[in-house]
C-alpha cells in the first residue's frame, strides 16, 4: 500500500513539470514526509481542469459520508476492486493526479523492517488517484496496483505497490481515462538503506 509520500520541489519547478498554474501559491507548501495518516493536504491536479493545482487533503471522504467516516480506510484503493468498493465504485470518472518525488515503504527481515526512499532519481512524478466533493471539501485516494520489480522485495509482505505515472502522457491518459500501465522502474537513495544486497549495481 501507500501511506508515506513527500514533495520537496518548489513551487516554479511543479508548475513547470505539470504545465500548470498552483491555484493558492499562499497554500502550497513542501513536505519531506507526508504521512497518510495526519491527513494531509498535498498538490493535486484533478480531470476537473488539469491546468490547476489543487492542494487536497489525503484521505478520501465520500459525499455520502458524515465527519465520522473513517478515512484511514480510504487513503488507498485497490484498482481491482474500484467497481465495487461502495467508496469508490460511483467516483471511477473522478480521476486525479498525486504530486510527489518520492514515497516510502518498509522492507520486512525476520522481526526487523527497513525504511527505503522509493522514486525517479528524486524527479516529480504522480500517482493515480481518484477525488470525491463532500460538502465542497475535496479529498482523495491513492490507487495501488500490485507490487512489480523491486518493489516486490521491498513491500515483500503484500505485495502492493502505488499506480505510478512517470510521463505526460500516463498523466494525460490517466485523467482522461484512457488506457495506462503503471511504472515500476524505480531508483532509490542509498543513504537510506542498510542493506544493498537487493541492487545488482550502484545506482
Amino acid at each position: 500500500m501507500c501511506f508515506h509520500s513527500k514533495q520537496t520541489k518548489k513551487a516554479i519547478e511543479v508548475e513547470h513539470r505539470f504545465n500548470a498554474k498552483i491555484e493558492t501559491i499562499d497554500a502550497f507548501q513542501t513536505a519531506e514526509h507526508y504521512n497518510g495518516f495526519e491527513f494531509p493536504k498535498t498538490p493535486v491536479i484533478t480531470n476537473e481542469d488539469s491546468s490547476k493545482i489543487q492542494m487536497i487533503h489525503w484521505g478520501l471522504l465520500p459525499k455520502w459520508a458524515n465527519e465520522e467516516f473513517d478515512k484511514k480506510n480510504t487513503l488507498n484503493a485497490r484498482i481491482e476492486t474500484l467497481s465495487s468498493k461502495i467508496s469508490f465504485k460511483n467516483i471511477i470518472n473522478n480521476r486525479c493526479i498525486i504530486i510527489v518525488n518520492g514515497f516510502f515503504e518498509w522492507q520486512k527481515i525476520g522481526k526487523n523492517k527497513l525504511k527505503y526512499e522509493i522514486g525517479f532519481h528524486d524527479e516529480l512524478f504522480a500517482f493515480a488517484g481518484l477525488y470525491d466533493v463532500n460538502n465542497g471539501k475535496k479529498t482523495y485516494t491513492i490507487v495501488t496496483t500490485e507490487a512489480q520489480g523491486i518493489m516486490r522485495e521491498i513491500h515483500n509482505t503484500k505485495l502492493r505497490m502505488p499506480f505510478t505515472l512517470q510521463t505526460d502522457e500516463d498523466f494525460n491518459n490517466w485523467l482522461q481515462q484512457k488506457e495506462v500501465v503503471p511504472k515500476y522502474n524505480f531508483s532509490t537513495l542509498p543513504k537510506l538503506y542498510m542493506q544493498q544486497k537487493l541492487f545488482k549495481k550502484k545506482i
